[in-house]
């Protein structure tokens, strides 16, 4: 299904509509023809948007990634930053496009900076150009500054951000009402807020409503509410906040009990959104370090049964060879390399320009195993072994 983001909070919406509702209502913005061209450049953060950068493969891609302080506009050293790099990646292409195609993607890229130095941003930034792929997209961590240019976007921060601060869904229970909110780590985007409606004293003396019938019906329209927001943007991590009655009846009805991850017992009605936040964040970091304990669990059964390869020269034949399941990268772990023809050996370089220079091979494994449909993990330590700082699991890729 085709969604619609909002490019102040990134918000996902199914109809057009319901956008422009959530920009008029929440953020007291008209949508105007500027800010459409943002809505079309400025992308949200999720993994649909990294499968189609991934798979995107037409013409020279450039890749503009950059540390940047949080503000409603981006400053004007980070806006000169990332001019800089657009000048690096400007020059690179010169050698590669000439003519019209030279001038389109230069205009592709101009308009691209625009729409990032318009745009509120985080701790990092990412830019991605193509002849046919326009993506601006705020990263919540300060990646390795650098601009790459190559037949292949560099998305390996998207994946490191995506799986280090996962997107997930709050709900919040407070008696006969809900509210749902949606994000990552401590930025959270209200979705809903809905009330049982409060009948007046005459008709709740001849209603047959009773407390706990208003409270399961708020539940099962939390429970349709979550379903609307899975058909948009899938399932996510729940967190759900309430006092203990509401966790344990919403756990006992709910179809998206199987989603929750963490619950946390407090009074919903008072929560404001930078208090759920705070709270629902160490839940989510627990269930990822549990889900990356799992992986790296799986790593050393692999191991032992020789079914692992380590160290950068045998992934990447694994890799070249279609034979990885599972890739295991450190997250610190570069090599910056020229890219050679497969069967040759690595030759290392000191990551200046040269003529076929892949700019990272890391990245360029990365990628090549995701599209290849192994499973990639980023991970701060794998192996206190010297030169273990990526491995591959073989077998068939998942797909």
């Amino acid at each position: 299904m085709a969604t619609w983001h909002c490019p102040v909070c990134g918000l996902h919406y199914a109809f057009h509509s319901e956008l422009d509702w959530h920009i008029r209502e929440a953020h007291c913005l008209k949508r105007t023809a500027g800010l459409a061209g943002q809505l079309e450049r400025r992308a949200v953060l999720d993994w649909n948007l990294l499968r189609q950068l991934q798979s995107a493969d037409e013409g020279p891609s450039v890749s503009l990634l950059l540390w940047t302080t949080p503000a409603a506009v981006m400053t004007k050293s980070d806006a000169e930053q990332l001019h800089h790099l657009a000048t690096v990646a400007r020059e690179r292409l010169a050698g590669e496009l000439e003519g019209a195609a030279r001038r389109h993607m230069n205009v592709r890229l101009d308009e691209a900076l625009r729409a990032a130095e318009g745009s509120p941003t985080d701790h990092g930034i990412a830019v991605f150009v193509s002849p046919t792929e326009t993506a601006v997209v705020p990263l919540p961590f300060a990646p390795r500054a650098r601009a790459v240019v190559n037949h292949t976007f560099a998305t390996r921060d998207l994946l490191d951000a995506l799986q280090t601060f996962p997107m997930y869904r709050a709900l919040v229970l407070r008696g006969p009402g809900f509210r749902i909110l949606e994000g990552q780590a401590e930025r959270l985007s209200e979705v809903l807020d809905w009330q049982v409606p409060n009948p007046s004293l005459h008709r709740a003396r001849g209603s047959a409503w009773t407390t706990r019938q208003r409270r399961r019906a708020a539940l099962a329209e939390a429970d349709r509410a979550i379903g609307v927001r899975v058909a948009v943007l899938g399932r996510l991590p729940l967190i759900v906040v309430g006092r203990q009655h509401l966790l344990v009846e919403f756990r006992k009805r709910s179809p998206h009990a199987a989603s929750i991850v963490g619950e946390v017992r407090a009074w919903g009605s008072m929560q404001s959104k930078a208090s759920v936040a705070h709270l629902a964040t160490p839940l989510i970091r627990a269930w990822r370090e549990q889900h990356t304990a799992g992986y790296l669990d799986a790593l050393a059964e692999a191991d032992k049964k020789g079914a692992v390869v380590w160290g950068l020269e045998k992934v990447r034949h694994a890799v070249l060879g279609g034979k990885v399941e599972r890739l295991w990268v450190e997250r610190d772990y570069w090599s910056p390399a020229q890219g050679p023809d497969a069967g040759t050996r690595l030759r290392h370089s000191d990551g200046k320009d040269a003529h076929g220079l892949v700019p990272d091979v890391v990245d360029s494994l990365i990628e090549q195993a995701a599209l290849a449909g192994a499973h990639v993990e980023m991970v701060e330590r794998l192996s206190e072994t010297e030169g273990h700082r990526i491995a591959a699991q073989l077998g068939q890729p998942l797909g």
